[in-house]
């Protein structure tokens, strides 16, 4: 294949574009305490109650007094570890509950690993190809593609787990409310779906990608049908 080919050129710049929309998503929702939230009542405490964030790596609550118009303290943030399922009372099986709350952070801190090296060898095949003129870094472009897809399924998984684990939440009886926050969609969306067209874009790129030879197998035929009509 020659050198600066316009459409495999035109792949490489799309993939560049939509590995840092993919990566900055994933990155920044991963890193975001804001991922689930939910408020636990304590009628011995004369009605104060507890607001809780989840993320991947960390949380953050507060507790506020008075009711929906009382006051609240300030955020307190906090690590998270496997012991934190704990502190919401009421469950009779609560080894469910913690297998699905370190499920979906383990895999969204999975994701975003796959996420910084895929964009790593995203950043390396373009400085080579910049160089060469698209003629070397198609190799980093094909290992990226394999690990975007990894990220794509596996975000899948995050986020299933995510959902099951909020389901479990809000069914405990100190639990009054419960509810989705940006970073879970922001995950959603920058994970799987840019997740899915940066992949998609790494793979028609790289030289010997896969979608393409499906399409050309697909025109060739056609083709070949168009000649012995």
């Amino acid at each position: 294949m020659a050198c600066c080919d316009f459409k495999q050129g035109t792949g490489k710049c799309l993939v560049f574009f939509f590995t840092i929309l993919f990566g900055l998503g994933v990155t920044i929702s991963t890193l975001s305490p804001n991922w689930i939230t939910f408020v636990t009542t304590d009628e011995t405490r004369g009605g104060s109650y507890d607001e809780v964030e989840w993320g991947p790596f960390y949380g953050q609550f507060r507790t506020c007094t008075g009711g929906d118009g009382g006051s609240c303290g300030k955020w307190q943030t906090k690590s998270l570890d496997t012991s934190d399922c704990d502190s919401i009372e009421g469950y009779d099986d609560i080894q469910t509950l913690c297998r699905h709350l370190n499920t979906w952070r383990i895999t969204g801190i999975l994701c975003l690993c796959l996420v910084l090296i895929g964009g790593g060898l995203v950043f390396a095949a373009s400085c080579c190809q910049m160089v060469t003129c698209g003629c070397c870094g198609n190799s980093l472009t094909c290992i990226s593609n394999v690990l975007f897809w990894a990220e794509v399924l596996l975000s899948i998984v995050t986020w299933a787990f995510a959902i099951s684990s909020l389901s479990l939440i809000k069914a405990g009886p100190s639990v009054s409310s419960s509810g989705y926050q940006w970073g879970f969609w922001l995950f959603l969306f920058s994970g799987t779906v840019f997740g899915a067209i940066a992949a998609w874009m790494a793979d028609w790129a790289a030289e010997d990608s896969a979608l393409r030879g499906i399409w050309q197998c697909i025109t060739c035929k056609r083709c070949r049908q168009g000649e012995e009509a």
